[in-house]
């Protein structure tokens, strides 16, 4: 049975996270990886924490600065979900048990929502537990730090740089029912494209067709790097096979179009 596939950026990153009941906790910022021969996503991370060093740069560095400064009784950490709360991945991330709301949504729950009438502010019972301190989860051991990295071949020649991470949910169970997402391979384009914004997905879909083809002819070297043919995951990644020997990106989501219908 082959595991449902998605990709971080198109499908989760930026996503809102909701409780079972449809209350708004936080949105996906970034995901916690855990690395070994094969790696899986362990949690998802939110908040300024996490969002700040995704976006980079000055203000991604403002983001991170200013809320350490407000945070000082706090250690300097994200908040974390863990993937084994996650009970579906749709439109919004749906999530059950206990979650800890992140520092600036309890904020705005407590002294903004809270007191209007009707908002059912007064309830205890609406009050979620508050987060608990944790460690910082370093650069390496997030999912972004992989997007934007610069991928070689066998040979050292240049690939391109990784514009989306390919998930693939047959990991071991999280839950009654949830599997681990593993990571399954890397989107690599030309370094010059940027990202894809879901355009060079299969055949069908609902975009433009003229803006489906600007797309596709601008990614038109974009290749997909399966996991097993990364050799060294560092910066640059450096791959065990050369260039011509990559999947081209059209022919993986043709694969997928028919392994879907078979």
């Amino acid at each position: 049975m082959t595991g449902r596939v998605l990709h971080a950026h198109l499908h989760l990153l930026d996503r809102q996270v909701v409780r079972a009941d449809g209350r708004l906790l936080c949105k996906v910022d970034d995901l916690e990886i855990e690395w070994g021969e094969v790696p899986y996503v362990t949690a998802i991370l939110a908040g300024p924490l996490a969002l700040g060093p995704r976006v980079g740069g000055v203000i991604g560095r403002l983001m991170t600065g200013v809320t350490r400064l407000f945070r000082p009784e706090e250690d300097p950490a994200p908040p974390r979900v863990p993937m084994s709360l996650v009970g579906e991945i749709g439109s919004a991330v749906t999530v059950g048990g206990d979650v800890p709301e992140a520092s600036l949504e309890r904020w705005v729950r407590e002294h903004v929502v809270d007191p209007l009438p009707g908002s059912g502010g007064a309830d205890p019972g609406l009050r979620g537990p508050r987060p608990v301190r944790r460690s910082e989860v370093p650069a390496r051991d997030r999912l972004s730090s992989l997007v934007g990295r610069r991928v070689v071949d066998r040979d050292g020649a240049d690939v391109g740089q990784v514009a989306d991470v390919r998930l693939t949910q047959d990991g071991p169970l999280l839950g009654e029912t949830t599997q681990a997402l593993r990571l399954s391979g890397l989107v690599v384009v030309p370094r010059h494209t940027g990202q894809l914004f879901g355009y060079e997905r299969g055949p069908g879909g609902n975009s433009p067709a003229l803006v489906r083809v600007v797309i596709r002819r601008l990614h038109r070297g974009s290749r997909f790097v399966g996991w097993e043919q990364i050799g060294d995951p560092g910066d640059p990644i450096r791959l065990t096979e050369p260039r011509a020997a990559l999947l081209p990106l059209h022919e993986l989501f043709t694969r997928d179009d028919a392994s879907a219908s078979a």
